[in-house]
């Protein structure tokens, strides 16, 4: 393993130590969580799972209020939010890195482009997949079908 591969390795091992050193058993409610994800190959990150309070269950899930996960996209190297997904609350499961809720849901692109709304989600932070069950409500911006101007590389 390179050098690059160790101080990797030894980041996202110290990143998800943090993370569970944020919600211990039996220390009651923690404020302002944040559990990321990272990218394996690049080391950049993915993801990021916010919450303003999480609490350690016996089933060893985690209950977060005020869920917010941030999905990032990289242009020239410079990361920017892609979509964000927001709940009041759900349950993070930290060894399958999944969120879910049975509750209200709403995932937008950072743009504001495309919106989803809905009842009962999954988010899974790994490849981050958005499982909508019910209620699902679509909102796209309706500037997004206009026709672009002709271009040399579109035109008859």
């Amino acid at each position: 393993m390179s050098a690059r591969g160790t101080i990797l390795t030894v980041a996202m091992l110290a990143t998800a130590v943090a993370g569970l050193a944020q919600v211990l058993p039996g220390e009651g409610v923690q404020r302002g969580i944040k559990f990321p994800e990272y990218d394996r190959q690049s080391g950049r990150l993915k993801s990021l799972l916010y919450g303003a309070t999480a609490a350690q269950q016996p089933d060893g899930l985690i209950l977060v209020t005020g869920m917010r996960v941030e999905a990032y996209a990289y242009r020239d190297n410079v990361r920017m939010v892609e979509m964000v997904v927001e709940s009041p609350a759900c349950v993070f499961d930290f060894r399958t890195k999944t969120v879910s809720s049975t509750g209200p849901v709403k995932a937008q692109r950072a743009d504001g482009g495309f919106t989803l709304e809905g009842v009962g989600f999954q988010w899974c932070q790994t490849n981050s997949l958005l499982s909508i069950s019910s209620q699902v409500k679509t909102l796209v911006r309706s500037d997004l079908f206009l026709v672009p101007p002709k271009t040399a590389m579109n035109r008859p």
